[in-house]
């Protein structure tokens, strides 16, 4: 899923390139933007790619539980336009990221062995919910005002194409039930170590324990949008944005069950007792249900990623001065 969304975001911006190295900057015209400075404000839904959830697109929008908890992200942003076609961006953005392994429930239901993904994915139970925050810097490809000149350059709606760097902060929690009330609470997953990580006796990566992981990451966002100018001044737009990052733990979920004897060994007893609660939810669903020792419980190989689908506002600074290609 994951490769897919990269693998399309790719081929747009390899497509954009091309087309914009053919084009010829010509003189602008007034339905063309000036160069200079402008702000923004933007605002939307975010989603999270990892291991807790669905497999795969369709089911993670489609099923029936998606829409009860949908999660937002919204920020402010700098542009400056050096060429009608080309513009540096730099912005920051808060945001909630959530995920729940009861979006299988549908197909879980419907399954016919218990060994199909959904099923398995349901019965593991596990939840994450992360405040995050972000900051990037990418550049804004506008291909079609390759050509000042050209009927396309001449439409207010321009579509554009976002590539870059940005780095982030999250803090994943996990939703612990009170089996006396039936409440939950969420609580701080980082430093219950729910897979063993960073809990060696030598601090090593093991065979089946890994380095901790840190909670600021650097991401590569990529991405694309449609604006519409609303006069020399204002636009509207709605942009997708993708970011790749190089962490498998923005939910918490990566690789293997570890052994309640490991929390014991190496938590404080109030943290064990947490951790125990946490680290494999399936009793919740199935009493009395005991994981194997190193059974998988996410997939390591494959990093995490998070997106956002935004509607943005700008005002334009204006600017007198004439463009450098003039």
């Amino acid at each position: 899923m994951r490769k897919n969304i990269v693998r399309s975001l790719l081929a747009l911006t390899v497509s954009a390139a091309a087309f914009t190295a053919a084009a010829q900057p010509a003189i602008p015209r007034e339905y063309v933007e000036m160069p200079g400075f402008s702000l923004g404000i933007n605002f939307g839904m975010t989603d999270l790619w990892g291991d807790i959830g669905t497999q795969g697109i369709v089911d993670h929008y489609g099923n029936s539980n998606y829409w009860d908890k949908p999660c937002f992200m919204g920020g402010m942003f700098g542009r400056y336009l050096a060429h009608p076609m080309l513009a540096a961006r730099f912005g920051i953005n808060y945001g909630t990221l959530y995920a729940n392994d009861n979006w299988n429930q549908d197909k879980a239901e419907k399954a016919k062995s218990t060994e199909e993904d959904a099923f398995q994915r349901y019965l593991r139970n596990q939840d994450v919910r992360a405040n995050i925050w972000e900051a990037n810097l990418m550049v804004e490809f506008n291909p079609l005002r390759g050509n000042s000149e050209s009927r396309a350059a001449q439409k207010r709606m321009q579509p554009y194409i976002l590539a870059g760097v940005g780095g982030f902060h999250f803090k994943p929690q996990s939703s612990l039930l009170n089996e006396r009330t039936g409440d939950r609470k969420w609580v701080d997953v980082h430093d219950l170590h729910l897979e063993g990580e960073g809990q060696t006796p030598t601090g090593k990566p093991t065979e089946h324990y890994s380095m901790k992981t840190s909670l600021w990451q650097l991401n590569v966002p990529l991405g694309f949008g449609l604006r519409w100018d609303i006069g020399d001044q204002y636009a509207l737009g709605i942009e997708y944005l993708y970011r790749i990052t190089f962490t498998d733990r923005l939910d918490n979920v990566s690789s293997e069950f570890a052994s309640k004897d490991y929390f014991d060994r190496y938590l404080p007893p109030e943290k064990a007792a947490v951790a125990k609660a946490l680290y494999d939810k399936s009793y919740e669903l199935q009493p009395g249900i005991e994981r194997r020792q190193w059974s998988t419980r996410g997939n390591k190989e494959v990093k995490d990623g998070y997106s956002s689908i935004s509607i943005s506002f700008i005002y334009k600074i204006m600017n007198n001065k004439s463009p450098w290609w003039f």
